[in-house]
């Protein structure tokens, strides 16, 4: 009895200083007297588990803030035709990341809302190569933010943002294989895993075939560096697929009408596009189907943070791209395709050479698989294998900024994008080469496998891949001469995990 009285006791103490704190800092209504005859306590309860949750939830109760976010590291075994190495990665197929977004009710119709989003660039996959195994050398730092904007949404007329957010175009490569993938609760899917863009080795330098040391990569010998990602790449950003990303401007979303949705936007300082999304809803409940297509326009010299905007120099870059997805539900099976073309018609392009223009950039990617639950490995969450191929065509991106830090018209290697825009390359960037060449066409094929198992009870995932790369770049002298170069494969088993919150 006596030990009831005092726990009884201490709950009422506990209460009444809490109480007391709300009635200061909150301004609310007085704490009620409890009522000793009855139910003892239970309005002071109450009041506690009110103040409670006031007080963690967030700083007011008219915006809802939901904290949300993913790490995603992976252990790579590499091998680039001599050297073998190993990495642990930060994996740059979507990379660790946490942000917050809130949403603030007007009426029954009108929203207001925000997002903000960081991401960890400490040892991304993307910026590594043969000399650098922590991203020691980016210059953008190893915190990034990746979206901060405003927004003004309407169930009836669509959605409005402000600030740093998506283009139309951005994800439009992976975007379906997303929506067939994703289980509820997470984000992203398999292509958390494994998307056509070459986000393990973007940036290791080419190997010429034969040359085992480290003077046999590119540009070792006081050529021009180059690395997988500038033979095949967009004109407007170093990925072969998804070439868009997220730049501070102004965009509409549309709602959804049977399961079509647009997107239009403009962005600093000389871009805009558009998209259309489908997503099936009723058609046929056996089947989960995505489509998406994108377009961008560019004549912004700046592109991402390079120099420009001098008389004489015109940027004029168009780009499209897409993919779809199909998935039947009641086996799991499911394949998936995407597709892009970069084209370039600035003004200082043009072979020195030849005299020829830019080429189009095209890439095709189509993989397959199954993902569902399999025997006792059921338990743990769905399981998925698949693989695929993909091929980069003329993705050598010739061009440039246009003027360098100097003010000087560019038509070399500063400033170049995937090579300069006259298409050269200095002597020595290939050790057997030491005179000056010129590109005429690349060509990069990929193929590979890979596997996730789903650990439903832990928001977690685990995953092994194994990707083969093959690349071919055709090169002539000042004659106009085929000059010949054999390039080395690239290997890499990369194994690891994610989990979501």
């Amino acid at each position: 009895m006596i030990g009831g009285l005092s726990k009884a006791a201490s709950r009422l103490a506990l209460a009444a200083v809490l109480g007391a704190v709300g009635a200061v800092v909150f301004v609310q209504k007085p704490v009620k007297a409890a009522d000793l005859g009855g139910d003892c306590c239970a309005d002071l309860e109450d009041r506690v588990a009110e103040l409670e949750a006031t007080t963690v939830r967030k700083g007011n109760k008219k915006v809802s803030v939901t904290m949300y976010g993913k790490v995603n590291y992976a252990t790579d075994f590499w091998d680039d035709g001599a050297e073998k190495n190993m990495y642990t990665v930060n994996n740059a197929m979507e990379s660790t990341r946490w942000g917050f977004k809130g949403t603030a009710k007007i009426n029954d119709d009108w929203s207001a809302g925000f997002r903000i989003e960081m991401e960890n660039r400490g040892a991304l996959s993307q910026q590594l190569n043969q000399f650098n195994d922590d991203n020691a050398f980016d210059t953008n730092g190893a915190i990034n933010v990746r979206w901060s904007y405003l927004d003004l949404a309407s169930k009836k007329w669509g959605e409005t943002r402000l600030g740093l957010s998506a283009t139309p175009k951005y994800d439009i490569t992976k975007d379906t294989m997303e929506y067939i993938s994703t289980e509820p609760g997470e984000g992203g899917g398999l292509s958390d895993t494994l998307v056509p863009d070459f986000r393990m080795n973007d940036s290791f330098l080419l190997r010429e075939k034969g040359f085992n040391n480290a003077e046999g990569l590119a540009g070792a010998l006081g050529g021009r560096a180059l690395t997988w990602s500038n033979i095949a790449r967009c004109y407007s950003a170093g990925d072969q697929f998804n070439c868009s990303t997220r730049r501070n401007g102004v965009s509409y979303l549309s709602p959804t009408w049977n399961g079509f949705s647009t997107q239009w936007g403009v962005f600093e300082d000389d871009i805009w596009g558009g998209a259309v999304r489908y997503r099936n809803t009723t058609w046929n409940d056996n089947f989960l189907f995505a489509a998406s297509a994108g377009y961008e326009k560019f004549t912004d010299e700046r592109l991402q943070a390079a120099g420009g905007g001098f008389a004489g120099f015109k940027r004029d870059l168009d780009e499209w791209a897409g993919s779809a997805a199909l998935k039947h539900k009641p086996t799991g099976l499911f394949v998936m395709s995407a597709w892009g073309v970069s084209d370039s018609s600035d003004s200082n392009v043009k072979g020195a050479f030849n005299g020829q223009g830019a080429p189009q950039m095209t890439s095709w990617d189509v993989q397959g698989g199954i993902q569902r639950k399999f025997g006792f490995l059921g338990n743990l969450g769905d399981s998925a294998l698949w693989g695929g191929f993909s091929e980069v065509h003329d993705g050598f991106a010739p061009g440039s900024s246009g003027i360098n830090s100097s003010g000087v018209v560019l038509g070399g290697q500063a400033g170049a994008l995937g090579t300069a825009a006259t298409m050269l390359l200095p002597g020595n960037t290939f050790p057997s080469i030491p005179f000056t060449t010129q590109v005429t066409n690349s060509n990069v094929d990929t193929w590979f496998i890979a596997a996730d198992q789903q650990l439903s009870a832990a928001a977690m995932h685990v995953y092994i891949a194994y990707e083969h790369f093959d690349a071919s770049l055709s090169l002539i002298d000042s004659t106009r001469a085929h000059v010949p170069l054999n390039l080395d494969d690239f290997d890499l088993i990369y194994a690891g995990g994610r989990l979501y919150f």
